[in-house]
């Protein structure tokens, strides 16, 4: 049984941020202050809810979310979060800063499938708003997006992915899939606060659209 002990004086007492807390648990709260955060999760939440089986039961064991993964980058980017099914990083966001007039820019990675028969030239896309060419993971022949996810915050703009929605879903949720039953993911870095504060929204999500 644990007990504790208190100061008796109010002020003395531990906080949230003079205590000492889990890494991946810090990392958590710091991304979810971030301005775009809520627009983040509702994004990779549909993401969630689209392109994994059964994702409450196969978070950890199939798939693992990282909060501010550390990641060499330029001095202008971070990531803000990856999402890795088995051992193939599927989604991860990047931050893009300006230093000049403050001002970021967001993008969202994709890894898919490669859809049969498209040849090196059909797997090029390059739209103002969109870029994908076939990827260079060192196990899976994969077909990388580069979205710019202001665009998906706004009915102003339709993002040309030169294929169907449904098209690129099956091909997010075949990688996915096939990723996820070769073996378990990392852990070391997963975030079961993000997860599950993903997997919150990724219901909400599911029961408003009923």
């Amino acid at each position: 049984m644990t007990s504790f002990e208190f100061p008796s004086d109010r002020a003395a007492r531990t906080t949230l941020l003079t205590g000492d807390s889990p890494d991946h648990r810090t990392r958590f709260w710091e991304l979810s202050d971030h301005l775009a955060y809520p627009d983040i999760r509702s994004i990779v939440a549909d993401y969630i809810n689209t392109t994994i089986s059964d994702p409450a039961n196969t978070h950890r064991h199939g798939w693992t979310v990282t909060a501010l993964p550390v990641a060499e980058s330029a001095a202008n980017q971070r990531r803000l979060l990856a999402l890795a099914c088995g051992a193939v990083e599927t989604l991860y966001v990047t931050e893009f800063t300006n230093d000049e007039d403050d001002s970021i820019e967001l993008e969202m990675t994709v890894n898919t499938a490669i859809h049969d028969g498209y040849s090196d030239t059909q797997l090029d896309v390059a739209t103002e708003l969109v870029t994908a060419a076939r990827g260079t993971h060192p196990s899976h022949d994969v077909w990388t997006w580069r979205i710019d996810i202001g665009a998906l915050l706004t009915d102003e703009v339709a993002i040309d992915f030169e294929i169907e929605d449904d098209v690129f879903d099956d091909l997010a949720y075949a990688l996915n899939s096939k990723a996820m039953s070769e073996g378990p993911p990392e852990t070391t870095d997963h975030s079961d606060d993000l997860a599950y504060d993903l997997l919150a929204e990724a219901y909400r999500q599911l029961r408003d659209a009923e």
